[in-house]
């Protein structure tokens, strides 16, 4: 019995002196994880307000952040170097910022001025450094509904963003923080409102055949969303749920909209070396079942030129001074107006009357030596009264109108119709099920 009691004061001892400052504390679990990458720079401070510690992935050493402590992380040559106290420490592959269990909610301040909640991985890349953001889905999508969608939107259409974000979130491995994936501020991005949203949607999936879906969204359709395959190199078939259905109730800034170009803007951007070559005409290839553009042709005195691709290719030839709009077409759903004089007005005279004709180039023309194909649109005409030609009267196109509608994919769910919807009484399951044929709502 002595000897017991000695073994267990013997222990008593060792655990009373035993080194506490390498031990790890209890760390912040997260039941649904999803990782972030919300800033790449050579140089990165984050500012620690909370528990955490640093973990190093190349040896295991733990090393505790007091609050308030500000860290520098750099790239030296192959190391990541963190600073911070007085200290460095340096790892090849990075460091863990771990959130540990403690009182009150553990918060992060990066140099892009954004505070985050949750864990960081510091993370090499090249000669940069990328901060990823890993946390729980549910605090992720408060930094995500209000902004992707106005927080005085009625809170049906929050509900119906929160969980449309959260459907598309579950799908992807590695998110973004800008609109490649969905548009995340962290908790500096936060709102009561759309809180509440997601807190009265906990859980909740867009799901197909019992499966989490796609689940795209965009600002404005202009009446009808688009099919995937209309404007995406998608195979429709692989997503039945992402078809076109009309907008009714959608009233947005970009409903309807105008854009002009000059012809010098079209002619570099289609890459044209020669930017005082005249524009003859320019027409599209519609494609899509409500006649999204897939394809434009430009024809020119310097030459024709054909682009295609999908509606982000066709959007990117057109370029607008506007970073709102991403400097680039609104949708690829519009139609052309040419302003000034296009091709003069040529006709011809056949057998049974007058027929007028758009182009002179590619028709046949009857010759003393056989029938030719004209290659150009300028051509000379010996008449009773001498030669004429119609060069230097063709191409006097000043401006180029796009007349569109919409702005963004239009795939899936439109916000501004969820809100329209809303307004009308609609549930965020009515909504969703609307955009997203076939589908259920569950968790």
């Amino acid at each position: 019995m002595k000897k017991f009691i000695s073994i267990l004061a013997s222990l008593l001892l060792l655990l009373v002196y035993l080194p506490t400052d390498s031990k790890a504390a209890e760390l912040v679990k997260y039941p649904f994880e999803v990782n972030v990458s919300v800033y790449l720079s050579a140089s990165v401070t984050l500012t620690v307000n909370g528990n955490y510690q640093l973990y190093n992935k190349d040896t295991g050493e733990i090393t505790p952040v007091p609050k308030g402590t500000s860290i520098t992380v750099k790239k030296d040559g192959s190391n990541v170097s963190v600073s911070m106290n007085g200290s460095n420490l340096n790892a090849v592959k990075g460091f863990d910022l771990q959130e540990q269990i403690g009182d009150g909610s553990s918060l992060v301040r990066v140099s892009n001025g954004i505070t985050y909640r949750g864990s960081f991985f510091l993370k090499p890349n090249g000669s940069k450094i990328e901060i990823i953001n890993i946390l729980d889905m549910e605090d992720y999508l408060k930094g995500v509904v209000p902004s992707e969608m106005p927080a005085s939107f009625p809170k049906e259409a929050l509900k119906a963003q929160a969980i449309a974000a959260r459907s598309y979130a579950a799908n992807t491995l590695m998110l973004t923080s800008t609109a490649s994936s969905q548009v995340y501020r962290g908790y500096t991005g936060e709102d009561a409102r759309t809180n509440t949203a997601i807190k009265e949607t906990e859980g909740l999936l867009v799901k197909y055949n019992g499966k989490p879906i796609q689940a795209f969204f965009f600002s404005t359709s202009g009446g009808k969303t688009a099919n995937v395959g209309d404007v995406w190199n998608s195979k429709q078939e692989q997503y039945p749920y992402l078809v076109s259905v009309d907008d009714p109730y959608e009233s947005s800034p970009f409903s309807n909209w105008s854009e002009t170009f000059t012809p010098e803007t079209l002619l570099k951007s289609f890459g044209f070396k020669d930017l005082s070559a005249q524009i003859y005409d320019i027409t599209l290839s519609k494609t899509g079942a409500n006649g999204e553009v897939s394809g434009v042709t430009l024809k020119t005195s310097a030459g024709d030129k054909t682009v295609t691709g999908n509606e982000s290719v066709i959007r990117s030839y057109f370029p607008i001074s506007n970073p709102q709009l991403y400097n680039k077409l609104q949708s690829n759903w519009f139609d052309i107006q040419t302003n000034g004089s296009a091709a003069e007005n040529l006709s011809v005279q056949t057998s049974s009357g007058t027929s007028d004709l758009g182009d002179i180039k590619g028709q046949k023309v009857q010759t003393a030596n056989g029938e030719v194909t004209l290659t150009d649109s300028k051509v000379s005409i010996q008449t009773a009264n001498g030669v004429i030609t119609n060069e230097g009267t063709t191409g006097n196109i000043t401006s180029i109108t796009l007349n569109g509608k919409g702005w963004g994919h239009r795939i899936g769910m439109s916000q501004y119709g969820a809100k329209g919807f809303a307004e009308k009484g609609w549930t965020a399951e009515q909504i969703l099920t609307h955009y997203f044929q076939g589908t259920t709502v569950s968790k």
